[in-house]
């Protein structure tokens, strides 16, 4: 492979990190907040393909630097053509975000967190009867971890459909701290309706619930009253 076939190549891999973070396609592995790093990595790929390129067209024939007396001066390992593989894979491969299986492979069962969030999320909701909008990550430990905050409220969770054991089924989503590697799984059992299908998205409104005890830990519960079928948002972790 050619110096100037190898740095088109790079051309073309920085193209494509650009045109992910450029799109929501992005958001399948890694956090909104660093569109702005594969952007910078992209044009910096690009940038320094393409001064890579002309710097090697502009060498004279004779300069003992272009050839290593075998003919090679120009060619890279035929391992370079690699490059071209995730290329045409972001091209034409189109992955799914983390749903259900993912979740399945994972505890339902939400970690301690290390400081209490107390009930100020409550304080937007005077009327205990309205359902309080709430991410499935934060119900998942606070209706365990909080649970005198929590009791006697209704809530309103939005998320993809796990299927468990014996009948059970859970809200969950997918929480990660920087990219789809570390994401972990929030999942609140639904009681009280029949579970949708697997990897369906849902709006569930319902109560408060008596976790459910496991011998690794307790699991958050709603009550469920209603289910709506919705489309999956454009960040689908949290």
């Amino acid at each position: 492979m050619r110096r100037n076939v190898a740095g088109l190549v790079v051309v073309f891999v920085g193209a494509a990190v650009v045109q992910l973070a450029t799109s929501n396609t992005y958001l399948r592995y890694v956090k909104p907040g660093m569109r702005w790093m594969l952007l910078a990595a992209g044009a910096i790929l690009i940038v320094l393909a393409v001064a890579d390129v002309l710097a090697d067209t502009r060498k004279k024939p004779g300069d003992a630097r272009a050839d290593d007396g075998h003919g090679h001066g120009h060619l890279l390992p035929r391992a370079a053509w690699l490059l071209v593989v995730p290329i045409f894979a972001l091209l034409v491969v189109d992955p799914p975000a983390l749903g259900a299986d993912a979740a399945q492979r994972q505890s339902p069962v939400a970690a301690k967190p290390i400081a209490p969030k107390g009930n100020s999320f409550l304080a937007q909701s005077a009327d205990s009867t309205a359902p309080v909008p709430l991410a499935v990550r934060d119900y998942a430990v606070w209706a365990v971890w909080e649970k005198e905050s929590m009791k006697g409220r209704n809530f309103q969770l939005t998320g993809f459909v796990t299927p468990g054991k014996n009948g059970t089924w859970y809200v969950s989503r997918i929480g990660l701290t920087c990219c789809v590697a570390d994401g972990t799984a929030f999942m609140v059992e639904a009681r009280g309706q029949t579970s949708p299908p697997k990897n369906q998205w849902v709006t569930v409104t319902g109560q408060w619930a008596e976790p459910t005890k496991r011998a690794d830990g307790d699991v958050a519960a709603l009550t469920i009253t209603g289910v709506q079928n919705v489309t999956p948002p454009a960040n689908q972790y949290e």
